[in-house]
């Protein structure tokens, strides 16, 4: 991947192939969350609704903590071929396009795909319940949003204060699946 900053023509690249990914992930997890969700029951559409919410934490965890992450103690590890300390280095090489994937691409496309989560679910309690749609909606809303936020705030922390540890075990979980 091209890093920003290298040059406008790199910057551009990376701006088109973010478009790109985002449009596609957005269509692909849409079709799929919609799918889901109009096929099962209440309870199990708020567990999706809370899984969708805990990805765009655990992706926001994972893009602040690539961002604050330090090589030195990576380097320390790799030169004693510590499994996935090299691939903890790569990573924070590439600690931009990693950051604006996990926190703007994924982050944002889960923020958009938990509110059509929401609307659908308030559609089927609404349906099944025979409930005026406005209360249910401004506190499932509400919910939902607070959930987001503050699980993102407190997150951010614990992301920033273990950075390097985080990194490290996403580099250990890439050496793993480049083996197999």
């Amino acid at each position: 991947m091209p890093k920003p900053g290298n040059s406008a023509k790199a910057s551009n690249k990376w701006t088109v192939i973010v478009v790109i990914l985002s449009f596609v992930l957005s269509v692909v997890f849409s079709a799929v969350t919609s799918t889901v969700l109009s096929g099962i029951g209440i309870i199990f559409a708020f567990v999706v609704l809370f899984i969708i919410i805990g990805i765009n934490v655990l992706f926001d965890i994972i893009g602040t903590a690539v961002m604050n992450a330090e090589e030195p103690p990576l380097h320390s590890l790799a030169r004693r071929r510590v499994f996935g300390a090299s691939e903890g280095i790569k990573i924070i090489r590439q600690a931009p396009q990693i950051s604006n994937l996990c926190c703007d691409v994924i982050g944002d496309i889960a923020g958009i795909i938990s509110g059509a989560a929401t609307a659908l679910i308030i559609e089927q309690m609404a349906v099944a319940f025979g409930w005026n749609s406005l209360l249910p909606s401004l506190l499932l809303t509400g919910i939902v949003s607070s959930l987001t936020i503050g699980g993102k705030a407190v997150c951010k922390v614990i992301a920033m204060q273990n950075a390097n540890t985080i990194v490290f075990t996403i580099g250990r979980i890439m050496a793993v699946i480049r083996r197999h």
